[in-house]
């Protein structure tokens, strides 16, 4: 997996709702995108595990920057729709997400991503379509 020059790592991981959700762009590239995420307690929810929404944003996430790396700078990508599979329960601590492109076409991206505990069991599987976009500015 190649690496994007450090500025634009950079500029992910200070994005707000990363920093909010204590999500960590690790890689993006050709070949997909890597995240860590630490769970803590408020990111559970009433049975002590996180909550299924920390869960498809760092899936969402995932997905969505897998896309980007290989995208120009000019474009941008949105999704459009997302299927989660919640396998497992997340309990606090690191979890760590993998993202990649099945297939890019002209408007439109089809993503998949997993996340997966300290243990290395998968606890979250995910799908989305993604349409490209010129970003502003550009």
């Amino acid at each position: 997996m190649t690496r994007p020059p450090d500025d634009l790592l950079e500029r992910w991981n200070a994005c707000g709702y990363y920093r909010t959700t204590n999500m960590r762009v690790l890689e993006a590239g050709a070949d997909g995108s890597r995240f860590a995420l630490t769970v803590t307690p408020e990111l559970l929810q009433a049975y002590g595990t996180a909550h299924g929404g920390v869960l498809a944003g760092l899936i969402d996430a995932a997905m969505g920057l897998a896309i980007l790396a290989r995208q120009p700078p000019e474009e941008g990508c949105a999704t459009i729709e997302m299927k989660l599979n919640f396998t497992a329960p997340a309990p606090p601590g690191e979890l760590s997400a993998r993202g990649w492109v099945v297939t890019e076409g002209r408007r439109l991206f089809v993503a998949a991503a997993e996340a997966r505990d300290a243990r290395d069991r998968v606890v979250a599987v995910g799908q989305g379509t993604f349409q490209r976009f010129q970003a502003a500015g550009a």
